[in-house]
């Protein structure tokens, strides 16, 4: 004999869909049906058919869960997530700013001549047409050989500055060592080649190595000869290094010219 089964609706929307727990009255359940998904729906009605009365009722409780479910379902709804903007932040270079480079200042102590290795090139001119020559730039404290018109080397010096003048001469003596007490206390002047005789005291003048003292004390440093603010220290002689002095006294004759040309 058929037993009427009740249905009690727990009323429990998930996502928008009704669950039915259909049970008897002997507590044994015989199905769960969920309203709202028809495909779920015919599955239910496949599993367990019900009496027509009772179909009429589940019916009827149906359409009173379809009525109602806009009122008691609760529908959970995410809310969309908005992402925070992302905004990146601006990265600005630092800039670039060249830093100046400013050249050192070029003064006029920087350009003036310093010594004879700072005058323009020796000038062939200035030498005798032929045979052994010397030519003595005082201005530029510097000297040079000549053979047959062409230059030579060239060597520093140290002068005076008012004599001798400029002119032509001829050596006239040659000695191996000699002496002068102008500077004060005797001096011993190596290879000793005279030209002409001073313009004050008529005493000869010529060249020597650098004059040094009973002490072996030089009268200026061997690194000076030639520096042009040593230019007038002499007191008419013309100053040379030990090894040019060497070189003038065994290279020049008697009769050989001497060219002062300034």
């Amino acid at each position: 004999m058929s037993r009427p089964i009740a249905i009690t609706i727990l009323g429990a929307v998930i996502a928008g869909t009704v669950t039915l727990a259909v049970s008897t009255d002997e507590g044994r359940d015989t199905g769960v049906v969920a309203v709202g998904d028809p495909a779920v729906e015919s599955a239910a009605t496949t599993t367990s058919p019900p009496t027509s009365a009772s179909a009429q009722a589940v019916e009827e409780r149906r359409d009173r869960v379809r009525s109602t479910r806009g009122a008691s379902s609760t529908a959970t709804i995410d809310a969309p997530t908005t992402a925070a903007p992302t905004t990146a932040a601006p990265t600005t270079a630092a800039p670039t700013t060249a830093v100046p480079t400013s050249a050192a200042p070029t003064t006029s102590a920087a350009l003036a001549p310093q010594s004879w290795r700072d005058a323009p090139a020796a000038d062939a001119a200035a030498c005798a047409e032929s045979g052994r020559s010397i030519v003595v730039d005082k201005q530029w404290q510097r000297a040079w050989f000549c053979q047959d018109g062409a230059v030579g080397e060239i060597i520093p010096i140290t002068t005076a500055a008012n004599q001798p003048d400029a002119g032509t001469y001829d050596v006239y003596a040659e000695d191996y060592q000699s002496w002068s007490t102008l500077t004060g206390q005797p001096a011993t002047l190596d290879r000793f080649v005279a030209f002409t005789y001073g313009k004050y005291q008529g005493l000869r003048i010529g060249f020597h190595a650098v004059p040094y003292y009973a002490d072996a004390t030089l009268v200026q440093p061997l690194e000076s000869v030639g520096d042009l603010a040593r230019f007038g220290e002499s007191s008419g002689c013309i100053r040379v290094l030990p090894e040019h002095a060497e070189a003038i006294y065994s290279s020049l004759s008697l009769g050989d010219e001497v060219r002062v040309i300034s």
